[in-house]
């Protein structure tokens, strides 16, 4: 491709949607469904908030999968691999499906289930504030909207970088974040019961607020930038 083109990046977007409808269909009601089902038992609009938070932090995962299904199955990766788009252009789709629609498509199921439900609750319920306070301290509150990005990035690459079984790349990524985390905390701890006296006199700093939310939002950046390294060299080949 001679250049980056917004164009081809909604007309990909049309054609991934197109024809995985069903799919996307499915996934839709799943989001609407389970919220609905435990807050109309619950009797407590509180639930489906609860589900569909549950939802959101689990479904970063499954989304992903569906986004790059079609590169990965035998009977579509070929025409996958012709379609005329480029791996900036792609990849651009990738990101904005986890990063915008998986998260407002998410948000309009839990609405229209809150409103489904709120007929079925005891008491009154002011169905505005919790939908307020849905979108301001949930769904779109900054450090769980990162944690779905870094969620959701961390499995699009391993969709990207795995070759054929998917759930035994998922599998080992889940053992070697474990690995890493058991080996660093043990040097951490040796570290630290061997110069205890050399840590305790930097005991009182502490990493300033901006430096902080800057390494957080940087994970799923580096997780994208990642992907987009591996969707280059793969160039759709599994």
């Amino acid at each position: 491709m001679s250049c980056f083109s917004i164009s081809r990046v909604a007309q990909y977007a049309r054609y991934h949607y197109a024809t995985q409808r069903k799919q996307y269909l499915a996934i839709i009601l799943q989001m609407l469904g389970w919220p609905l089902l435990f807050g109309i038992l619950s009797r407590d609009i509180d639930t489906v908030y609860g589900i569909g938070l549950a939802l959101y932090i689990f479904g970063a995962m499954g989304y992903s999968i569906r986004t790059t299904w079609s590169m990965r199955g035998r009977s579509t990766k070929v025409l996958e691999s012709v379609i005329p788009i480029s791996n900036e252009e792609r990849m651009t789709f990738m990101i904005l499906n986890g990063a915008v629609a998986f998260p407002l498509i998410l948000t309009i199921t839990t609405t229209l289930a809150m409103l489904l439900t709120t007929p079925f609750v005891y008491a009154d319920v002011a169905v505005g504030h919790e939908l307020c306070d849905m979108i301001a301290h949930g769904y779109f509150y900054w450090p769980i909207y990162i944690l779905i990005q870094i969620i959701y990035s961390a499995s699009l690459l391993i969709n990207l970088a795995a070759r054929r079984n998917l759930v035994l790349a998922y599998v080992g990524a889940f053992i070697g974040v474990m690995v890493f985390f058991g080996i660093t905390g043990r040097v951490g701890l040796e570290l630290l019961i061997r110069y205890e006296e050399q840590f305790s006199a930097f005991s009182h700093l502490s990493i300033p607020e901006p430096v902080g939310i800057t390494l957080y939002v940087l994970i799923p950046v580096v997780f994208y930038a990642l992907g987009y390294l591996v969707l280059r060299k793969r160039q759709v080949k599994w």
